[in-house]
């Protein structure tokens, strides 16, 4: 059974849903420890991914945003001191564009490029009329492990195609039909993506193909 400093790799979810999805890719679950540190707000959940033993936490209930999370990984550092890589999975939405094509139930990984530090940062910038988003500053990049590991899973890709679908299937078919049916990847049919001017009423819980006309 690990013990507290054996754990080297922190999940944050933000909500349960998220939580859920990362409970189900754990190869092995461990039992809870008794020797967290004192006054740690955290519930953990505990677990071998691979040979990774991880950490995963989700934000309490209710809780959003940056101050939350903080406030996470701050206990989970206390309880864990042999941390090495912190990673934020969550659920995120995005629009496909000429270089990217996002589609729902895409995994997006995000990098550093120039200028950026691979993640924008809501209140790093300011929105000019007119102009595009204008950056003021930016987060720093991931550590060089992880740098280094995405241009291995790159190279994977490259020559052995992706695993995820069949991994995601084969974890799916383990698990009831509600799991499936809440976890699958969404049919085509619901990627809809609709201009930007099209504002869905607010409070209305109808939905977006019957009120806000045709998609794009």
């Amino acid at each position: 059974m690990p013990n507290a400093g054996d754990y080297t790799t922190a999940w944050i979810c933000a909500i349960e849903t998220e939580q859920t999805a990362a409970y189900l890719c754990l190869d092995e679950e461990h039992d809870d420890l008794d020797d967290v540190a004192a006054n740690d707000m955290n519930c953990y959940t505990l677990g071998r991914v691979h040979q990774h033993n991880v950490v995963i936490a989700t934000l309490p209930y209710g809780e959003y945003g940056e101050c939350s999370a903080t406030g996470v990984l701050k206990d989970m550092l206390r309880s864990f001191p042999n941390l090495r890589i912190g990673l934020m999975v969550g659920i995120g939405g995005g629009a496909p564009s000429s270089k990217h094509d996002i589609r729902l139930g895409d995994v997006v990984v995000s990098t550093p490029g120039p200028g950026h530090g691979g993640i924008l940062q809501y209140d790093f910038g300011k929105s000019v009329q007119c102009h595009n988003f204008q950056m003021s500053q930016h987060l720093s990049p991931p550590p060089a492990i992880l740098l280094s590991a995405i241009n291995r899973l790159k190279s994977q890709y490259k020559i052995k195609g992706s695993p995820l679908k069949r991994t995601i299937d084969g974890i799916l078919k383990e698990n009831n039909e509600d799991i499936q049916q809440e976890y699958q990847r969404p049919d085509v049919t619901s990627d809809r993506l609709y201009l930007p001017e099209v504002v869905h009423p607010f409070e209305n819980t109808a939905e977006c193909s019957e009120i806000c006309g045709r998609a794009v």
